[in-house]
C-alpha cells in the first residue's frame, strides 16, 4: 500500500479512522474526567455525524482506513478498543511522515496506550514505524504540522512538553524533515493544529486571528524577518509561529504547566515598634505575585478542554501528496 505524508497540503488519497462504536457507552457520569468527556454521549447522533464525515471523504474519493476493519483478525485489540471511547480521535496517536509513522505519547491518562492500536495496524497496512514518544514524554499529533516539505513545527502546549518534541526531532530530523521548529502556545492553547494550520506553499490559516498590529511595536522600525527564519517558509506564516514564540515567552513562569511555580520567600527583617518596614520592590515580592495569580496556576479542569477536538482530530493522513 502507498503511504507517505510529504506536506500538509495536497491531495488526501488515503486517511485511517475510527468510527464509534459501543465504546461511547464508557462514557458514564463517573468516567468523565477520566476520558475528557462534559457528559455521557448520545451516541446514535455521534455515529450519524461520523458518518455524515466519511460520506463527504467518499465523495472527494479519498480512501478510509477503519481501524476496526484492519484489526478485524486481532481479537485483543478490538476487544481494548470496546473499551476506550477516544480511539476515534486517530490523529493526536500517530503521525505519518515520508518513510514511516511515529506514535505519539497521548497526554491525558485515560489515552495511555491507544496509540499501541495505530502501531499495530499500521504493522498490518505495511507502513514503518520509525519511533514513538513514550511517557513522561508528552506529545500528540495535533501538535504535529508539516510546514512546506522540508519543515516540521512541533507546539509545546498544555498536552505536550518538550521532551516530547526533542523525542520527535530526534527520530525524524535529517531523515523525514530538515528543518524542526518547536512552537511554545499559549497557556491553554491544546494543540498548534487549532491555531495555524498551512493551506499550500505560499498560505497559511490562523484560527486566533492574529495580525501585524498585535505584535509588539517595534518603535518605527521596518518588520524584518525574525531570526533563525527557514528558507522557502512564507513569510506571513513564519511571522505568525513568531508571534506564538514571543507570546508563549513574555507569559510568567507560574503559568506554565510543565514547571509549577517556584514560591520564593523573602523574608522581612524583625522591626523595632515604630520602624519602617524594609519595602519588597513591586516587581520582585514573589508572594504577592503568587497570590494575585490565583487560578491562573492552576492547570484548566479536564473537562473544560473537552470540545476542542472534534472533526480535525478524527483521522490521519497515511497517503498525502
Amino acid at each position: 500500500m502507498e503511504y507517505g505524508v510529504r506536506s500538509g497540503y495536497g491531495d488526501l488519497k488515503r486517511v485511517i479512522m475510527h468510527r464509534p462504536g459501543e465504546e461511547l457507552h464508557k462514557v458514564t457520569p463517573g468516567t468523565l474526567a477520566e476520558f475528557n468527556f462534559d457528559r455521557p454521549v448520545d451516541v446514535e447522533a455521534f455515529q450519524t455525524d461520523y458518518d455524515a464525515m466519511l460520506d463527504i471523504f467518499h465523495q472527494h474519493d479519498v480512501e478510509t482506513l477503519l481501524l476496526t476493519e484492519v484489526l478485524a483478525s486481532d481479537d485483543d485489540a478490538l476487544g481494548y478498543i470496546r473499551h476506550r471511547p477516544n480511539m476515534t480521535y486517530t490523529r493526536d496517536l500517530a503521525t505519518v511522515f515520508k518513510s514511516g509513522a511515529v506514535l505519539m505519547g497521548p497526554h491525558l491518562r485515560g489515552r495511555w496506550g491507544d496509540q499501541a492500536m495505530l502501531g499495530r495496524a499500521f504493522k498490518k497496512l505495511g507502513i514503518p514505524i520509525l519511533g514513538a514518544i513514550e511517557q513522561p514524554d508528552f506529545l500528540e499529533g495535533g501538535g504535529v504540522i508539516p510546514i512546506g516539505e522540508d519543515t516540521i513545527a512541533a507546539s509545546i502546549c498544555d498536552r505536550a512538553n518538550e521532551n516530547g518534541t526533542r523525542a520527535l526531532r530526534e527520530i525524524i530530523l535529517g531523515t523525514d524533515a530538515q528543518y524542526f521548529l518547536d512552537v511554545p502556545l499559549p497557556f491553554g492553547e491544546i494543540h498548534i493544529d487549532g491555531t495555524f494550520m498551512v493551506l499550500d506553499e505560499s498560505s497559511a490559516s490562523s484560527m486566533s486571528r492574529p495580525s501585524r498590529s498585535s505584535l509588539p511595536p517595534l518603535r518605527g522600525r521596518q518588520v524584518r524577518t525574525p531570526p533563525h527564519h527557514v528558507p522557502g517558509l512564507p513569510r506571513r506564516a513564519w511571522l505568525h509561529l513568531h508571534y506564538l514564540r514571543r507570546r508563549r515567552a513574555r507569559r510568567d513562569v507560574r503559568q506554565r504547566h510543565d514547571h509549577p511555580p517556584r514560591q520564593v520567600r523573602h523574608r522581612l527583617r524583625r522591626r523595632a515598634p515604630g520602624q519602617r518596614r524594609d519595602r519588597i520592590p513591586r516587581h520582585l515580592d514573589h508572594d504577592r505575585l503568587g497570590r494575585d495569580a490565583g487560578p491562573r496556576q492552576r492547570r484548566p479542569a479536564l473537562h473544560d478542554l473537552s470540545g476542542a477536538g472534534g472533526v480535525v482530530c478524527s483521522g490521519w493522513f497515511v497517503d498525502y501528496r
